[in-house]
């Protein structure tokens, strides 16, 4: 899958997605800031902010596609009905419902600071009937609780998140929250059988710092984007080593649209 879209000009795969969209989803304007799209073979329905274009089918098809490296659940990921899924950058929701509906989870716990995300999240959540099994937090994550803010790096790939002091508020700013905290404050306890999921937009590797104590004690499984920054994979690995060395690790993929080649998905488990 990934030799073809290097090898093979961009303009192929934009007409091959653009006839795809087409001829898989049912796609209505709601209004000028949400469109409805159905998954007509999924029977999953879920919202988009802007006009649904080729773009929007490769989001598509790394949920539904095994091959794509972007996949979350594919080995050594092992779910099962009885899961419990932290998926931090939920965004539209396709892959919390995508999970749900293929009996990958009993309940998903869906991070989504961005307030227009999160309405369509939620509309999302119940269209497809799923309301009592998804949680929307309306929050970022990462190492620290309090506000913070999402900075543009140099590259759009590169962001990262920047705490804010206390008492100092920006327009931009969001609620983060850790893993951790958020567990402690739920009274929730991961366990090997359940999923830490994230694409934190370049605040991945601090997902996982903010998740240490549920990393050391419980072993929960990882599902994390290692694109956004270029050491990310190797922090990750080195710092997952040291903190729970049961873990067998799996990198998956390669960035083409990035400066540098990177690793796109890192996926740990004990199972």
């Amino acid at each position: 899958m990934q030799l073809n879209r290097v090898v093979l000009p961009s303009r192929f795969h934009t007409k091959t997605a653009t006839k795809l969209l087409a001829s898989e989803a049912e796609i209505k304007k709601i209004n000028d800031t949400a469109w409805q799209v159905r998954l007509i073979k999924h029977d999953i329905t879920f919202f988009w902010p802007s006009e649904p274009d080729h773009n929007l089918y490769f989001s598509i098809e790394q949920e539904f596609s095994s091959n794509n490296p972007h996949h979350y659940t594919t080995t050594p990921i092992h779910l099962s009905k009885n899961s419990t899924i932290f998926d931090v950058g939920a965004c539209e929701g396709l892959f919390a419902f995508r999970t749900l509906r293929q009996g990958l989870a009993k309940r998903v716990i869906c991070f989504e600071p961005s307030e227009n995300m999160a309405s369509l999240l939620k509309r999302g959540t119940d269209a497809n009937g799923l309301t009592n099994r998804i949680n929307i937090e309306k929050s970022g994550v990462g190492n620290q609780t309090g506000e913070a803010r999402m900075i543009t790096g140099a590259n759009p790939d590169a962001g990262h998140m920047e705490y804010l002091i206390d008492g100092t508020t920006h327009r931009d700013a969001i609620t983060a929250t850790t893993i951790d905290h958020y567990c402690q404050k739920n009274e929730i306890e991961l366990d090997k059988n359940d999923l830490i999921k994230a694409d934190a937009e370049g605040a991945d590797l601090d997902v996982l710092f903010g998740a240490e104590d549920q990393i050391r004690r419980n072993s929960p499984q990882i599902a994390i984007t290692t694109y956004h920054v270029d050491d990310h994979a190797e922090k990750m690995i080195m710092w997952l080593r040291e903190i729970n060395p049961e873990y067998k690790l799996r990198l998956k993929g390669l960035s083409f649209w990035t400066t540098y080649p990177r690793p796109v998905l890192m996926q740990a488990s004990t199972l």
